[in-house]
């Protein structure tokens, strides 16, 4: 096991020569995190942690096609490709589909870092096009000089999450509606317990290879999934009121 749970130098090469994905590891690195399903010689080395993303997949479909908002259908898209790119990623497990699974969480955090920095402006939060992108982009670049700085790339979603949760809570506050934030509560209580599971994962607290369904990244996968549904509520409500 490496010496921390995620180290962008001393990474773990897991798949065996002739397997699939075997040469992309090898041309493209090893991911800065071994988490405790272990790699098999198929075509999708991750299985459990890679269906586990159907549930960000099927929740963004239901987004898009359910809502009539376009907003609420473009934070749709952004969770679809966010499992999407995930799904590849625990697939394949090499740095350059880990990159683009952290730019499908980017696409995610970008839009709800906007969205909540617009209302605390006061600004209208449909709006949003110019300053998601300033806001991707500049995620994009901060996890380039994470990986040269060799600092965990994994701490820009904290980065991202703190500012998202006391912007919303603020903008709550100002609008008089923190009464009607029970989805917001739900999102963040389950994106807590996420982290929770990720964390007894892969620091090994509990690991059990043999188990081919239940492993901590998994449960973490399930409730992230959980997490944008009621993100995507909560947000569809805060709409209904605003111009």
């Amino acid at each position: 096991m490496i010496d921390s749970p995620y180290n962008n130098n001393n990474r773990e090469f897991t798949i065996k020569e002739g397997c699939p994905w075997y040469e992309a590891q090898q041309t493209y690195g090893a991911p800065n995190v071994n988490w405790c399903e272990p790699t098999v010689c198929a075509t999708i080395n991750e299985p459990a942690n890679t269906w586990s993303n159907l549930g960000y997949i099927l929740i963004g479909l239901a987004l898009i096609k359910k809502m009539n908002e376009p907003l609420m259908r473009m934070f749709g898209l952004c969770v679809f490709v966010m499992g999407s790119l995930s799904f590849t990623y625990h697939a394949t497990n090499n740095y350059l589909t880990q990159y683009f699974d952290f730019v499908g969480m980017f696409l995610m955090m970008s839009f709800l870092l906007a969205f909540n920095i617009l209302r605390v402006i006061g600004s209208n939060p449909r709006q949003i096009y110019t300053l998601f992108w300033f806001l991707f982009s500049m995620n994009t670049i901060i996890f380039m000089c994470f990986d040269i700085m060799d600092i965990a790339v994994q701490k820009m979603m904290l980065m991202n999450a703190v500012p998202v949760i006391l912007f919303d809570i603020i903008s709550g506050f100002k609008e008089k509606r923190l009464h009607e934030y029970k989805y917001f509560f739900l999102c963040v209580l389950s994106l807590v317990a996420a982290q929770v599971f990720a964390i007894i994962d892969i620091k090994r607290i509990y690991c059990d290879p043999e188990n081919i369904i239940l492993h901590g990244h998994v449960i973490w996968h399930i409730l992230g999934a959980f997490g944008m549904l009621f993100a995507g509520l909560h947000i569809n409500k805060l709409l209904r009121y605003r111009i």
